[in-house]
């Protein structure tokens, strides 16, 4: 038998041990049954700091020089009962967000964690490092506090508002309007808005310290499917730069993907990597100078992916049937749609099963 042959055959029993993916309703009713769930750590580095000031009335004697641990990565999973031959994915969000992207919707509705969850596979959420539970290092702050350092040596903290997110996330043509087709719940957007946490990534090193601790994190699970969102949406081609070790798949959503150069081409070429956009990219006048570029950037990247003889997909979701997806595609009204496209192209390109079924916890990871 030929490679192509063994290639399409494994292919084929795949996608015949997932058949019920076209379906697949069933099994997203009912209780969510878990064999664990827990949360961990990733990375960091012990930091000596002369600028703590964590006795600020001066009462308690302590010294302004200590160690602290920076740039480590937060990460919460669930693992399913009978998972071990799915591959596990990990989720990593976008600008000014947390984890909580994945989790649910604004309007209350099943989130891509818990729907991967239900479709047998262990899923990790990770916080960025310098974002929301992964703490960010303060040191720079402090010294401007206590006089150490400048004014002008203050770290930007970038954030989005309301009207800004309606154009860049595409809701709408403009604030308030929605598009006619708009899959976003934008009667949710108070809810939304309560997700948004201010980006302190300017207090990180160079290069950003979750590309690596997303490589490790990939390793530790045995070997993972790594996806990322916007800002995040080229992390996991960037922890593959570090690491492929652990990366056996990729999924990019809406971010902007950067030049490579043949080296790095080749590299990636080797994992499977579906790139994601959603609708509406000329919308706005300003939307409609900021994604198309985007979009072409990642046609670029997806062609030259392939002609290195890599597996590789640019879904433009208008393209494949799914009308009004907003950037927030993962919360959009037909979310579950997509997820169940996603992961049937992710069964069909990605070499299921894993080596580990739990991660953090020194327990005996036998299947119940």
């Amino acid at each position: 038998m030929n490679q192509h042959a063994r290639r399409f055959g494994a292919l084929a029993a795949a996608a015949l041990a997932f058949a019920p993916l076209g379906a697949g309703a069933d099994d997203l009713k009912g209780p969510l049954t878990l064999k664990d769930q827990g949360s961990f750590f990733v990375g960091g580095e012990v930091e000596r700091t002369d600028a703590m000031t964590g006795d600020p009335a001066g009462q308690l004697g302590y010294s302004n020089t200590d160690e602290i641990k920076v740039n480590q990565m937060y990460v919460e999973f669930q693992a399913p009962r009978g998972n071990a031959r799915n591959v596990p994915i990990v989720l990593t969000h976008g600008c000014c967000l947390s984890s909580k992207t994945w989790e649910d919707t604004p309007d209350g509705r099943m989130g891509w964690a818990e729907y991967f969850v239900r479709k047998g596979h262990t899923v990790y959420l990770t916080d960025q490092s310098s974002r929301a539970r992964s703490g960010f290092d303060a040191t720079t702050i402090n010294e401007v506090r206590l006089g150490l350092k400048p004014a002008s040596a203050l770290p930007p903290i970038f954030t989005f508002g309301r009207e800004s997110a309606w154009d860049l996330f595409r809701f709408g043509p403009s604030y308030p309007t929605p598009f006619a087709d708009e899959q976003f719940p934008v009667e949710s957007l108070s809810d939304f808005g309560n997700q948004v946490i201010p980006d302190l990534n300017a207090t990180l090193p160079t290069p950003n310290p979750t590309y690596g601790n997303l490589a490790d994190l990939a390793i530790l699970a045995g070997g993972a499917v790594l996806v990322g969102h916007s800002e995040s949406g080229f992390f996991p081609e960037q922890a593959a730069l570090v690491n492929s070790a652990g990366v056996k798949g990729i999924v990019s959503i809406e971010g902007q993907c950067p030049a490579m150069n043949a080296a790095q081409i080749k590299t990636l070429s080797k994992i499977p990597t579906l790139v994601v956009f959603g609708d509406h990219l000329d919308g706005s006048a300003i939307s409609g100078k900021f994604w198309p570029p985007i979009l072409e950037a990642c046609r670029t990247f997806v062609n030259q992916l392939r002609a290195a003889g890599g597996v590789a997909f640019l879904a433009e979701l208008p393209k494949l049937g799914f009308k009004g997806n907003s950037h927030m595609l993962m919360q959009d009204r037909n979310n579950i749609d997509v997820a169940q496209w996603m992961r049937r192209w992710l069964v069909q390109n990605v070499r299921q099963g894993h080596a580990r079924a739990l991660v953090g916890k020194n327990r005996d990871a036998s299947d119940d």
